[in-house]
C-alpha cells in the first residue's frame, strides 16, 4: 500500500515537472518567434552538457573554488571561448541569463532603459539581512527616496574636507614597522594597515566617532580596558565577517539560501546594535552634534545631517550601514591595489612621484596644500587611479533583472550586431572586468598597466568603474579624493616602494568588491630630502 502511494506521488511529481518543462519550452519558442518577426537576432547560447547546465556549478562543490581565479578562469574565459561579447546561458530551474560586455548594451541597461530593470531578488535578499533597506537593496520610488536623502551629503564641501583623513594617515605611518639604519621598512603586508585606516576614517565621517582600530593596535597593551573599546573592536570584527560572508553567498547565486550561518546572523546583530547606539544619540534632543570644546565650527557628521531628513531610527541605521559598506570597502580595496601596483611597477612609481613632488613638494619641504582642487589638478594621479580601476574594477561583475520584455541594441544574429530580445524576468549580467580588458577597445596592451593611456582620454561607457546612469556611485569623488590624498602622502614620504615579489602578477581576491589577495608584502624607503 505504501509502495503504491509513493509510486503515485512520484508519478505526479514527474508529470508536474514535465508540464513545467514543456510550458517553459513552449513560451521560449513563442518568444523567439516573435523576436525574429520583429527583426531581432538571437545571441549565441552556451551549450549545456547536463540538464540546467549544472556542470557549470561543479566548482562550488569540488574544491576548485579556492584555487581558481574566478574572473579569469570562469567569467572572462567563457567570453573568449564563445568568441563573442554577448551570449545567453540557460541554468538552474529553467532560468536564463544574458551576459554582455558591450558598452552600448551596458549603457542601455544602466541609463537609456533604466526603468526596464531592477536589482533582482538575490542581491536584495543577500544584502538586506545586514544592511536593511537602502540604496543598494531597493528599486523604484523607494530607491529614489533613499538616494535623495544621501545625494546632498556628498556635495563638494563634504568631499573636500580632508582634515580627518590627514590625522588618520599620520597614525597609519606611526603604526608601520620601524625603519632600519638605511631608512627601509621591512617587507610588510600593507593591507591590514589600510583596512584599519579606512575603518577609522569611515566611522568618524559617519558616526562622529572613530573606532580608532589603528591606534589601538599600535598601543595594543591598552586594549580591553573599557567596554567602549571592546564594543568598537567587536563591531569591526563583525562587519569584516559580514562583508566576507556576503561575498561568499553571491557565488551561489539563486542557491544562496542554502548557505545559512548562525555566525553571520550574530555578526549582523552586532553591527545593528553598534549603529543603533549612535542613531539613538543623534536623535537625542540634547545632542548637539560634533562640536569642539572651544566653540569651533562643528565637524561634519553624516548621521547628524541625515537626522534632518528623517527621524526613523531603522531608516537612519540602514542608510549609515549602506554608506559604510560601500565607502569603507571600496576605498580600502582601491588604495591597496594602488600601493601594490606602485610597488610592482618601478617606472610608473618614478613618474608618479615626480609629478607629486612637482605639484606638492616633499614631506620635509611641502610646496602646496593637498586639497580637492590641487588633487584634481594633478592629472598624473587621476590617470594612475583610472588605470588601476580599469584593470581591477571594484565591482567586477554586476547585473539586473528585466521587469518586462525589452531589448538590447547589439549582440544578436550571425554577425553579432543585431538587437536582441530580453524576456521579462531574465537576468542580464555585465562584467566590467571583461569589458575593461577588451583588446579591440583598449588595444593589444589591454592587460598591461599603462596609466599614460588616459592622457587626453575621456571616460565613456567602455569604463564603468563607478557604474553609470541614475545609479552611478554617489561617493566616487569622495573615494578618489581620499585615496589620492593618501597616495600623495606616501609618495612625499617614501622615495622607493618595492614589492617583495616583483615577478608574480598581482593576485586578486573577490568578495563584495575586488581587491588584492592577502600576503602581498611591500618595502618602503624613507625619503631624506
Amino acid at each position: 500500500m505504501v509502495y503504491l502511494y509513493v509510486k503515485e506521488v512520484l508519478l505526479l511529481l514527474s508529470a508536474w515537472a514535465a508540464f513545467i518543462q514543456f510550458r517553459y519550452w513552449y513560451r521560449w519558442r513563442v518568444f523567439r518567434k516573435q523576436s525574429l518577426q520583429n527583426g531581432l537576432g538571437e545571441p549565441p547560447v552556451v551549450p549545456n552538457k547536463l540538464p540546467w547546465g549544472i556542470e557549470r556549478f561543479a566548482f562550488l562543490v569540488n574544491g576548485q573554488m579556492a584555487k581558481m581565479d574566478l574572473l579569469e578562469d570562469l567569467i572572462r574565459s567563457r567570453f573568449l571561448q564563445m568568441n563573442t561579447w554577448t551570449f545567453r546561458a540557460f541554468g538552474l530551474f529553467n532560468g536564463s541569463i544574458v551576459s554582455t560586455s558591450e558598452p552600448e548594451n551596458i549603457q542601455t541597461i544602466l541609463a537609456l532603459r533604466f526603468q526596464d530593470y531592477d536589482l533582482g531578488p538575490v542581491r536584495r535578499d543577500v544584502f538586506e539581512e545586514v544592511l536593511g533597506k537602502g540604496i543598494f537593496t531597493t528599486d523604484g520610488e523607494e530607491w529614489a527616496h533613499f538616494r535623495q536623502q544621501l545625494r546632498p551629503q556628498f556635495n563638494r564641501d563634504q568631499i573636500s574636507d580632508l582634515e580627518s583623513t590627514g590625522r588618520h594617515v599620520e597614525v597609519l605611518f606611526k603604526a608601520l614597522p620601524g625603519e632600519d639604519a638605511q631608512g627601509w621598512i621591512e617587507a610588510t603586508d600593507i593591507m591590514p594597515y589600510v583596512y584599519r585606516f579606512t575603518m577609522d576614517v569611515s566611522t568618524e565621517f559617519l558616526f562622529g566617532h572613530s573606532v580608532d582600530t589603528q591606534s589601538r593596535t599600535l598601543h595594543s597593551q591598552d586594549s580591553g580596558n573599557t567596554a567602549e573599546i571592546q564594543e568598537d573592536l567587536e563591531f569591526t570584527d563583525a562587519l569584516n565577517y559580514a562583508q566576507e560572508y556576503i561575498g561568499w553567498l553571491f557565488r551561489f547565486g539563486p542557491l544562496y539560501w542554502i548557505m545559512r550561518s548562525k555566525r553571520y546572523t550574530r555578526a549582523c546583530g552586532v553591527v545593528h546594535r553598534y549603529a543603533d547606539r549612535f542613531v539613538k544619540l543623534a536623535l537625542d534632543s540634547d545632542h548637539k552634534g560634533s562640536t569642539s570644546a572651544h566653540g569651533e565650527e562643528r565637524k561634519y557628521v553624516l548621521l547628524d545631517e541625515l537626522v534632518s531628513e528623517t527621524r526613523d531610527p531603522i531608516e537612519l541605521r540602514n542608510q549609515i550601514l549602506h554608506v559604510m559598506l560601500a565607502g569603507r570597502d571600496t576605498t580600502a580595496s582601491l588604495l591597496n591595489l594602488a600601493l601594490i601596483l606602485l610597488s610592482k611597477n618601478p617606472e610608473e612609481f618614478k613618474k608618479l612621484r615626480e609629478a607629486v613632488i612637482s605639484s606638492f613638494g616633499t614631506e620635509i619641504s611641502p610646496t602646496n596644500e593637498i586639497t580637492f582642487s590641487s588633487i584634481k589638478a594633478c592629472k598624473a594621479i587621476n590617470n594612475f587611479l583610472y588605470e588601476t580601476l580599469r584593470l581591477y574594477p571594484l565591482v567586477p561583475m554586476n547585473g539586473r533583472r528585466a521587469l518586462k520584455d525589452t531589448t538590447l541594441p547589439t549582440g544578436g544574429g550571425p554577425d553579432g550586431k543585431q538587437p536582441i530580445a530580453i524576456r521579462k524576468g531574465e537576468q542580464v549580467g555585465f562584467p566590467a572586468y571583461v569589458m575593461h580588458r577588451r583588446h579591440d577597445i583598449w588595444g593589444p596592451d589591454a592587460d598591461e598597466f599603462h596609466p599614460d593611456r588616459w592622457i587626453n582620454r575621456k571616460l565613456g561607457w567602455e569604463m564603468i568603474a563607478f557604474g553609470g546612469g541614475p545609479r552611478v556611485c554617489l561617493g566616487q569623488q569622495f573615494a578618489l579624493n581620499e585615496v589620492s590624498f593618501v597616495l600623495v602622502r606616501f609618495l612625499q614620504r617614501y622615495d622607493r616602494i618595492e614589492a617583495e615579489d616583483m615577478v608574480t602578477p598581482l593576485k586578486k581576491k573577490l568578495l563584495v568588491t575586488l581587491g588584492p589577495a592577502d600576503g602581498q608584502r611591500i618595502k618602503f624607503h624613507r625619503a631624506t630630502s
